[in-house]
């Protein structure tokens, strides 16, 4: 009896990367689907040494926004699987945007004419957590509060 619980446990929980959070709450939570990458940039320049730049790109994978990070800074969590979105984005259409959005960032910064050379030296998919309590939601990392409506 034990060994088949266990079993039956095993494939209810999994082990998934999470976006450490600025806001712990002891109650209910869903977890957001994102792809993190480490890129970096490498711009060639007519005067002078090559310009590196690392960019953190985080990859909201339901509706394809990106935004700059200061690094990738997850924790691995053991959760029910119940609590995790489907992303809708995937994989290669997320690395392009990271890509995308980090060459524009880095064109902003550096003069140079050519495009520059980029290496990912990181990518994994993590998820962003989301607090349920007394009909609000709370955003893990920035601590805002929203009101569920039914």
């Amino acid at each position: 009896m034990d060994r088949f619980n266990y079993k039956f446990l095993h494939f209810l929980i999994m082990k998934v990367c999470v976006i450490k959070p600025n806001l712990m709450l002891n109650t209910d939570y869903v977890l957001y689907p994102y792809r993190v990458y480490h890129i970096r940039l490498r711009y060639r320049r007519l005067l002078g040494n090559d310009r590196i730049l690392d960019y953190f790109a985080y990859v909201d994978c339901i509706r394809l926004g990106v935004e700059r990070g200061d690094g990738i800074v997850v924790e691995e969590w053991d959760v029910d699987e119940s609590k995790v979105m489907k992303d809708l984005v995937d994989e290669e259409i997320a690395r392009r945007e990271a890509v995308k959005s980090a060459v524009m960032w880095g064109n902003l910064r550096v003069l140079s004419w050519w495009y520059p050379k980029v290496e990912i030296l990181k990518g994994l998919k993590a998820y962003k957590i989301f607090w349920i309590k007394d009909n609000f939601i709370f955003d893990s990392l920035s601590g805002e509060k929203f009101e569920l409506k039914s």
